[in-house]
């Protein structure tokens, strides 16, 4: 068992009607912006200017940093936290699912060097994710900054991500606090410390099987809300950075090619 949670009937279920709920969801986002960006999409797109685009202002929101450094931290938090965290979970599923448990690979990520990278890995991002929402929240409660983004910044948005970071870190903790004390502990930094205090307090642990399927609902929840929120627009907005700077650029400028 690859990822300490059995997959149950009522997990791929649920997880099949989530699917389905997310990229009907999807299409009917995509069918809209594609009618409003009809006039981009059959111009002639610049590949240069679209790659630095997606590089500089999509994936590392350079834009947003000449504006303020402290919004531009808090968004690279929450977006690269949630793209890491995801990205676990993903690799996760499908070397449970897809790769044999006694296979060479099985055994080099799960039982191998790979496993405390894979422990770092996800602690690293779920307390960078944390961070972010955090800061988030202080700009919205404490400080009420006057200016607020819209990406990631809706209240249901910031809710979900926080209760999953919050669950998965607790769930991990259970887990850990319930097991034999093991050197290897150490890689999920988080969730070591937090099993630490769990076993001085007895009365707060519980079955992590449990705490791991409140954790695993609300991210199929989150996941299903995500084309009717404005979380969407995070998934948006560096196709429309993208193709914004292509016709932004002067068609006689060359960038090393263009796609039509």
């Amino acid at each position: 068992m690859h990822m300490y949670f059995e997959a149950t009937a009522l997990l791929y279920i649920l997880t099949v009607f989530t699917l389905a709920v997310f990229f009907i969801g999807t299409y009917a986002n995509i069918y809209l912006w594609r009618k409003g960006k009809a006039p981009s999409l059959h111009h002639r797109l610049l590949t240069g200017p679209i790659i630095k685009a997606l590089i500089l202002d999509a994936l590392f929101q350079a834009q947003l940093f000449r504006q303020s450094a402290v919004r531009w931290f808090m968004h690279i938090c929450i977006f690269w936290g949630f793209l890491g965290l995801l990205a676990h979970t993903t690799l996760l599923a499908i070397m449970s699912h897809l790769v044999p448990a006694d296979s060479s690979l099985a055994q080099y990520v799960f039982l191998g060097p790979g496993k405390p990278f894979l422990d770092v890995w996800g602690d690293l991002w779920g307390l960078i994710l944390l961070i972010g929402l955090l800061i988030a929240f202080a700009r919205r409660y404490v400080v009420r900054a006057v200016q607020l983004d819209t990406i990631l910044m809706d209240n249901a948005a910031l809710i979900f991500l926080f209760a999953i970071a919050l669950t998965g870190f607790l769930s991990e903790a259970e887990r850990l606090a319930a097991a034999p004390l093991d050197p290897s502990m150490r890689y999920s930094f988080v969730g070591s410390m937090l099993a630490s205090w769990l076993r001085s307090m007895p009365s707060l642990m519980f079955d992590y099987i449990s705490v791991v399927w409140v954790h695993t609902l609300i991210s199929l929840v989150f996941l299903a809300f995500i084309p009717f929120s404005k979380t969407w627009h995070a998934f948006v907005s560096p196709v429309e950075i993208a193709l914004d700077a292509s016709e932004r650029t002067p068609l006689g400028e060359s960038y090393g090619g263009a796609t039509h």
